[in-house]
Parts: structure tokens; C-alpha cells; sequence
């Protein structure tokens, strides 16, 4: 890297913002605004970034190549051993929905554009947390994407001769304007606020103008305002740490209270040696925060996988073992790959080897995250219904079956590929999630348009159907006559009991207990419409039961299997095992209806 003055105060910085990551993610109660020690992470990387590239256009020396050398060199090698290993845990612990989720995460993760994904997912801080290891990956892409833009800008500056103080100017005029785009995407939506570039761009920028201005050098300031500067960034830091909680809204100008108090502490000459500058570049606050971004990488797929497989452990035994797995694995990671990799793939004539070993990187996590994606998950877009959805086992002598229905169709999809192999059918899966295929619906008619082309002899239709029922039953039996015109059988699945939130992950981590019994209004209403799906039976229409299933015989829900793998994904769909416990039944009620009277 390029030599500029080295400040073990910034070090110090850096602790300070992972410790409160950390701290806020595992122990929320203790520092509930912990999550702005991103927001401090923004302010040292734009700092160091524009000192860096200051210093090698003020001598001729910048090139784009060594500039995106150093970056991979940085951060490369820490990200694919953890993005990769999170890869292998989700396979070991995830349901096949939330490994396939972690698989397209990856996919944008490799581009950088974890964010961009994220953002479509919801807000940062209602998202189910143990389901999603890359979700701190968002900043990451925040910053790369930055280091796309800014570099270029300071380049032609420095070409073109622009003095520094026009640069200033510049930098501080789109830092403002990102300002006011932030406070006013926060009011209106806070989760694109929180995640695009262009509303945290200026962050990055305000730690830009610091390594713009060389007010930063020791002796530009009298010794009180020095004090003012390292007490004052401190306060604010602390009181953003204690005082800002997530239902605030984020970032807006609440955003500028940790960034004002990482920037005066930057601010603050490293040779005034003040008393928090002091504390700061303590040895140990210096060596946590070299290892800071492994501590940040390692932290959070820790704590997913922990709570994720652990759900049902004491808080103690989960909090003890997320501490020592993290610190473990990030001194693991600083050791074997950060540091010496850093140098490494930093040298002058490794610049080929560097970008080459970036691209095979990216391009395996890209494949395989797909893969991961293909293989574990079947997700139908409602304009692929007409088209088919997704085809299986496809063979132009092979019977065909349908699968129609929403998300609670969608959950079985997995179960019938791999019995269209076992049993040499295809499945055209046209389940579509957030649907109703039933009268007067688009996907309704592009379904029924799709079963007139294929005339396939069994249709399964799945439904969430105490929802989707309501209080017009009737439009099922409407839709059955209309699909029955194009396929000899069908078969109804019924709705499996629904978890009370108390006994879902999350409620158990909560409350330490296992209430799974289902609440006596909704087993009502779904029982209710189970009978209705019943009275439907006949010659052509075959009804699986499966509540026996999911039911003790003292009728409280089996949360798991007898091996302790979960049957349900959420409240009220199945996991990929779940669905396998109802495969067969599938396999019997097929084998009966497509190759009757055949040895």
C-alpha cells in the first residue's frame, strides 16, 4: 500500500466500530445503536482511501490497475474463504428454502451488489436474522460500488489540475446533496435509504474531505481545540451508540451523529495525544481493530448458523459460543489469509495473478450460488405460467404432472422433482408465490391456458387455503370443474397446522419453551377449510391428508422430525423436510394414478 503516515488511533477507531456491531447484533440490550459502527467504518475507509489516492496523484504514481490491486489484496481473500464458507454451513444446516436464498444472495454478493438484493427483501432491521449470512455483506457492496466512482473523480481532478481547494469544494457539494437525498429517501423509504449508494455516499465522503484537507496534520490546531475535537467525537459517538435505536428512522440526519463524531475524531492530529487519542491507540484496541474486518465477515454468519441450529439452546450458550467461534475464526482468518495475502498479492508483478484470481473467485461463487439456487428452491414467476414455470424430468415419454397452486404449492416442488426421477414423470411446476390461481385471476387463466396445451392425467393443487378460501369456498369448486376439462385426476393436499409465533425459531430463542400447539381460531379456520377441500372428494379428485402427520397424537405440532430436523420453514410452510414427510403419500396416490395396472 502506498505509504502514508500510519495512525494507530485509526486502528483504535475501527474497534471501537466493530465492538459495537458485534455488541449490538448479539446483545442488542446492551448497545442498541451498535449498528452505527458501520456508518463509523464508512468515514476511516473514505478517509484512507482519498489519502492514498491524494498521495500518489500529487506524485504522478496512481494507476487505476494498483489501485484495484490493493482493494483485492484488501479484501478479497477474507471474503471468498467466508463466503464460501457459509456456503458449506447453510448446505449443513439450512432448510433447502434458505440455502437456496443464501445461494442468490451469493450470486450478488460476487458482484458486489449485495445491497441492490437485500433492498428488494425488506427492511434491514425486520428481516428474519438467522435465515440470512450475507446480510452484512450489504456494506461491503456499498463501499466497492463507491471505489468504482470515486477513484475516477480525484484522477481527472488531479489531471486536470483542479486545486485542492475546488476539489473541497466539489466533494463537499455532492456530499450535501447525497445528505439531503438521504434525509429525504428516509421519510419515504427508509430500506432504499438505507441500503442504495447514493443515499450513503456521503459518509463515505465525509471521511473524503478529511483525507482532501491537510488540517488533519498535527499542530493545525491549538491544544483546546484538539480537545474539543477527540472529547466531542467521542461523546457523539457514545451517545449514537446508546441513545439511537432501529425503530428510529435510519439513516436521515440521525446518520450524521456517528459520522460527525468519527470524523472529529479523525479530525483530531494523532501527535496532540489527548487522552482519548491515547485510549484509542492502545495495543490492544490497535490489534482488534486490524482484525476488525475478519471480526465483521466471521461475526454474523456465526450468529446466523448458532441461533438458526441452536434455537432451542439457553441465550448463555449461544451468546458464549457466537463470542468464541467469531474471535476464533477472525484470528484464524487475520493470521492465515488476511494479513499474509495482503502482502502478498500486493506486490507490482502479481497484478496479473491478482485480477485473474478475483475473476475464477467471482465466477465460482456465481455458479454455484445458482446451482445452490436451481437445485433447492422452485421459484415460478407468474409470467412463466403460461410457459410452463419450471419443467423436470422432462421426456417426451414420460407422463406428465401439474403443479398448480401458490407459495403453499411452491413448497412441495422440491419433493416432486425428485420423485419425477425416482418414478420417470415430469412435473411442470406452476406454483407461484403471493398468487391465487382461482376465478377471475391472471394466473388462474394462463394456468388453465397451460393445462389445455399439455392435457397432463394428474394436477396436484395446492393452496394456503384458510387464506385464500375466505369467504367465497365456492370459487374452488369452480376452478376444479374448469381444470378438469383438461386433466383425467387431480389431488388436493390439505393445509398442515399452522405454528403459533411461540413456537417458531425466534420463539423459542425468546421464551426457552416449546408451546406448539396451534391457536384455537386459526386451527378452526383451517380446519374449517380443510373440510370444505374434503367434500370435494371424488372419482377424479383425491384428497392427501396430512395433518397425522404434523400432529401428535395429543395434538401438538411436530415442529421437527424424530431426528431433530425442522419440518416447518416459517408459521406456515413447510421446510423441504417437511415436505419430504408428506412424499409418500405422493408416491403412492401417482404410482396409482399414472401407472395403474402396469407391473
Amino acid at each position: 500500500m502506498s505509504a502514508i503516515e500510519y495512525r494507530p488511533s485509526i486502528d483504535g477507531l475501527r474497534a471501537v466500530a466493530v465492538i459495537a456491531v458485534l455488541l449490538f447484533h448479539f446483545t442488542p440490550v446492551l448497545l442498541p445503536g451498535g449498528f452505527v459502527g458501520v456508518d463509523v467504518f464508512f468515514v476511516i475507509s473514505g478517509y484512507l482511501i482519498t489519502k492514498i489516492i491524494n498521495a500518489e496523484c500529487e506524485r504522478g504514481e496512481f494507476s487505476f490497475s494498483r489501485f484495484y490491486q490493493r482493494r483485492i489484496s484488501r479484501i478479497f481473500p477474507v471474503f471468498a474463504a467466508v463466503t464460501f464458507a457459509v456456503l458449506i454451513g447453510a448446505s449443513l444446516i439450512y432448510s433447502p428454502q434458505d440455502f437456496a436464498s443464501a445461494g442468490a444472495v451469493a450470486i450478488y454478493a460476487a458482484f458486489s451488489a449485495t445491497n441492490i438484493k437485500l433492498m428488494g427483501q425488506g427492511n434491514y432491521f425486520k428481516m428474519s436474522p438467522d435465515a440470512q449470512p450475507f446480510l452484512h455483506y450489504w456494506s461491503l457492496a456499498v463501499e466497492e460500488q463507491f471505489y468504482l466512482v470515486f477513484p475516477v473523480l480525484v484522477y481527472f481532478a488531479a489531471r486536470w489540475k483542479m486545486s485542492r481547494g475546488k476539489l473541497v469544494v466539489c466533494v463537499a457539494l455532492v456530499a450535501m446533496v447525497s445528505l439531503g437525498a438521504c434525509v429525504y429517501l428516509t421519510e419515504r423509504n427508509s430500506t432504499r435509504a438505507f441500503y442504495l449508494l447514493p443515499t450513503r455516499a456521503w459518509e463515505l465522503l465525509a471521511g473524503c474531505l478529511l483525507g482532501l484537507d491537510p488540517f488533519v496534520k498535527a499542530g493545525a490546531y491549538s491544544l483546546g481545540i484538539r480537545r474539543f475535537l477527540s472529547i466531542g467525537g467521542a461523546s457523539l459517538l457514545a451517545i449514537s451508540i446508546v441513545w439511537i435505536r432501529e425503530k428510529m428512522p435510519f439513516p436521515g440526519f440521525v446518520a450524521a451523529l456517528p459520522v460527525s463524531g468519527a470524523a472529529m475524531l479523525i479530525a483530531c492530529p494523532e501527535a496532540s495525544q489527548t487522552l482519548v487519542q491515547r485510549a484509542l491507540s492502545y495495543r490492544v484496541c490497535v490489534f482488534i481493530g486490524k482484525i476488525s474486518y475478519s471480526l465483521y465477515l466471521w461475526h454474523w454468519p456465526v450468529y446466523c448458523f448458532i441461533d438458526y441450529a441452536w434455537y432451542d439452546r439457553s441465550a448463555i450458550v449461544r451468546l458464549v459460543s457466537k463470542v468464541l467461534i467469531t474471535i476464533v475464526l477472525a484470528l484464524l482468518s487475520y493470521r492465515l489469509l488476511e494479513s499474509p495475502l495482503r502482502s502478498w498479492l500486493n506486490r507490482p508483478e502479481r497484478k496479473g495473478l491478482s485480477f485473474s484470481a478475483c475473476g475464477i473467485v467471482v465466477v465460482l461463487i456465481s455458479v454455484l450460488g445458482y446451482s445452490i439456487r436451481l437445485e433447492n428452491y422452485v421459484n415460478v414467476s407468474p409470467d412463466d405460467v403460461l410457459l410452463g414455470g419450471v419443467t423436470f424430468a422432462a421426456a417426451a415419454d414420460r407422463p406428465r404432472i401439474v403443479l398448480m397452486g401458490d407459495s403453499h404449492g411452491a413448497m412441495y416442488g422440491k419433493t416432486l422433482k425428485e420423485l419425477s426421477r425416482e418414478m420417470d414423470f415430469t412435473v411442470h411446476i406452476i406454483s407461484t408465490q403471493g398468487n391465487t390461481p382461482l376465478p377471475d385471476s391472471r394466473v388462474y387463466r394462463d394456468s388453465l391456458s397451460f393445462l389445455e396445451k399439455t392435457q397432463p392425467p394428474v394436477t396436484i393443487v395446492v393452496l394456503d387455503w384458510s387464506s385464500k378460501l375466505g369467504k367465497h369456498p365456492e370459487r374452488l369448486q369452480t376452478a376444479l370443474a374448469a381444470i378438469l376439462q383438461h386433466t383425467n385426476q387431480v389431488i388436493l393436499i390439505t393445509q398442515p397446522p399452522v405454528l403459533p409465533q411461540a413456537a417458531s425459531r425466534s420463539g423459542f430463542r425468546e421464551q426457552g419453551v416449546h408451546p406448539v400447539r396451534e391457536d384455537d381460531v386459526v386451527a378452526a379456520k383451517r380446519q374449517s377449510s380443510n373440510e370444505y377441500v374434503r367434500s370435494l372428494q371424488s372419482d377424479r379428485v383425491k384428497i392427501l391428508e396430512i395433518d397425522s402427520l404434523f400432529l401428535t397424537p395429543g395434538g401438538e405440532i411436530r415442529f421437527t422430525d424424530s431426528r431433530g430436523r425442522q419440518n416447518y420453514h416459517d408459521l406456515t410452510h413447510l421446510s423441504g423436510n417437511g415436505a419430504d414427510q408428506v412424499k409418500e403419500q405422493l408416491r403412492r396416490e401417482l404410482s396409482a394414478l399414472l401407472y395403474a395396472g402396469q407391473k
